[in-house]
């Protein structure tokens, strides 16, 4: 592995777009969204993650750009995409321990890059987030969208994390003040009876709640509080409201911490991500390079790393251009 093609990334910070190779895009991703003291395997699985991530949004952005990526194939914003950080930002924020975590890191992408995630032959939505409840929650209950990788699993080492749990308490009026960005909400004088009880997938996420008359969501409840999850209980007691929060992100998915612990214990990278993404694969890709010949004068086009339906795609439009004269399979 180890070999790359390119990918572009629309950075927040100066909002310019930058070109690099994957395997330099999946270092900066990698530094930006794992720690880097977690053991090489669970390292491997997050670069395994970020690189299919990668691919996804490059093949999409190819077909149907989006204008707001400015031609770029993803951004790094981690809310939308996922995180990215540059060789000498990774320097600043490692200080002293900047070439042993880099090394670390990218000797671990270096194993991965080039091996990608699919399911029906196409790389997956790898998601990811920091810690669950104990057992992931399928995409189907957090997105509303049913894949059949993305279900909900067993992850029992997050319970040992030191984040696990959090709380957040809060007095009448705070309550009254983050609850209005759920909408028109209506609390009366009884704030015992400014929520109702919540309903819940197995896994613990808040499906839906009632607050103020407003039904809404566990995500929104998420986001109006600030809370770490969408898997929280909620209480009233000594006139303060506190909600009791486990995990951290979305749930869905690969669990970093999830994946350390896996790690620790001994399981091997592709044990990670297949017992994280059910029923997909890791396929290693091929490099495609094509050589086309257009009446009048010579173009080469590299396709990149492909798989084997990519492969035949990339034959036909060839053959579309004017066809193919020679290929390099390597």
């Amino acid at each position: 592995a180890g070999e790359s093609g390119t990918m572009k990334v629309l950075r927040a910070s100066s909002n310019r777009v930058e070109t690099m190779s994957d395997l330099e895009y999946v270092i900066g991703a990698v530094s930006a969204e794992m720690p880097p003291t977690y053991h090489t395997e669970a390292l491997k699985a997050q670069a395994a993650a970020c690189y299919t991530f990668a691919l996804r949004s490059r093949n999409e952005q190819l077909k149907k750009p989006d204008d707001a990526l400015s031609g770029a194939y993803l951004n790094d914003d981690s809310s939308q995409h996922q995180g990215f950080i540059s060789k000498e930002e990774s320097r600043e924020k490692w200080g002293d321990k900047f070439d042993t975590y880099y090394k670390k890191i990218s000797e671990a992408c270096e194993a991965v890059v080039g091996k990608a995630i699919v399911y029906d032959g196409e790389p997956i939505v790898a998601a990811f987030h920091a810690i669950c409840s104990g057992q992931t929650e399928s995409a189907q209950v957090v997105w509303g969208k049913d894949l059949p990788y993305l279900q909900s699993v067993q992850s029992t080492g997050d319970r040992l994390s030191p984040d696990y749990a959090s709380t957040l308490s809060l007095t009448k009026d705070q309550f009254s003040t983050m609850a209005k960005k759920l909408g028109e909400v209506s609390l009366e004088d009884d704030a015992s009876k400014w929520f109702a009880s919540p309903e819940t997938s197995k896994a613990g996420t808040v499906t839906a709640i009632t607050i103020g008359g407003q039904k809404v969501t566990g995500q929104q409840v998420r986001e109006a509080f600030g809370l770490r999850s969408a898997c929280f209980t909620l209480e009233y007691k000594n006139d303060r409201f506190t909600f009791h929060v486990r995990g951290y992100g979305h749930c869905v998915g690969m669990s970093q911490y999830g994946a350390d612990y896996m790690a620790r214990q001994g399981s091997s990278w592709e044990e990670i991500v297949q017992h994280y993404y059910k029923g997909a694969e890791i396929k290693e890709l091929i490099r495609l390079c094509q050589h086309l010949f257009h009446p009048g004068h010579q173009a080469f086009a590299c396709a990149g790393k492909l798989d084997a339906r990519e492969l035949l795609r990339a034959i036909e439009q060839g053959r579309q251009l004017g066809g193919v004269a020679a290929m390099g399979i390597f």
